[in-house]
């Protein structure tokens, strides 16, 4: 684990040590989840803004519109008539 030294402004300094004793934990510890809640949000934005990214280049790309218009017609297409294959009795 290392060690860091950090400073505040007294007002976050003294909102922080209240919340922590609400919470029933450190400063320190409610310094250390606070890090970690930012850097999974942090994390979760990042993965957003990729997907939304990935998105608009699918929209912008005219093969894969075209292979997902083929696929959406191929399946929007009509299944071939079968016998009632699950039901034994009829044949």
């Amino acid at each position: 684990m290392s060690n860091l030294s950090i400073s505040l402004p007294d007002p976050l300094a003294k909102a922080s040590q209240d919340a922590a004793r609400r919470l029933g934990i450190s400063r320190t510890q409610f310094i250390r989840d606070a890090i970690a809640h930012e850097l999974e949000h942090l994390q979760s934005e990042m993965e957003i803004e990729a997907m939304v990214s990935s998105i608009k280049a699918m929209k912008n790309s005219k093969d894969y519109l075209e292979e997902s218009e083929s696929i959406t017609e191929h399946l929007n297409a009509d299944l071939p008539e079968e016998k009632d294959w699950w039901n034994p009795t009829s044949s």
